[in-house]
């Protein structure tokens, strides 16, 4: 029998998008910046959110913007997106970035500063239906939720709708740094 993949997801990684300098130079630029309490971040953990401080320089806003449009013509939408708004989050151990998703973008993405092997991204099945049934073995086609692991200079791209956080994830490390955007489409 085949299986027909019907509502796939799409989501975009982009391994070591930045070097190793410009890592250094963002978390710098993140420890520098202005960081208040966020309502999706519970336990000790921060953000720029609110006041959407870039903390990128333009060469890296750039790359971003040009890895946002391939990411769109890949998943079949219009790929003029523009970065609407940049903030980064830091969390310490026992922190929990609460589920959540991103309304009034059409493109949401995820650069890792300071991660360690303990860090991931969670993302959960967007069908309500998927608890209905009983499965027996998981698998692409049933999961109600699954976790990526994330490394340095990992840039994720994933649609703003999918809803991300916890799903009983606890951060376990100090000085988890991440940058996120969203992006929407440009005049």
């Amino acid at each position: 029998m085949d299986i027909i993949p019907l509502f796939p997801i799409a989501l975009g990684k982009v391994t070591n998008f930045i070097n190793e300098k410009e890592r250094i130079q963002l978390i710098k630029s993140v420890k520098d910046t202005k960081h208040v309490k966020h309502e999706e971040i519970r336990g000790d953990g921060v953000s720029t959110f609110d006041n959407k401080t870039p903390v990128i320089n333009r060469g890296i806003l750039n790359r971003l913007q040009e890895q946002c449009n391939e990411y769109a013509r890949k998943y079949g939408i219009k790929d003029n997106l523009k970065l609407t708004n940049v903030w980064s989050n830091i969390q310490n151990s026992r922190s929990v970035l609460d589920e959540h998703c991103h309304p009034q973008s059409i493109l949401s993405g995820a650069l890792y500063l300071n991660v360690d092997d303990s860090c991931a991204i969670t993302f959960h099945n967007p069908n309500p239906y998927i608890y209905f049934t009983y499965f027996v073995e998981r698998n692409p086609f049933n999961y109600e939720w699954y976790k990526f692991s994330v490394n340095n200079a990992d840039l994720i791209l994933f649609p703003s709708w999918l809803k991300h956080g916890h799903h009983g994830h606890v951060n376990t490390m100090d000085n988890r740094m991440v940058v996120s955007f969203n992006s929407y489409y440009g005049k």
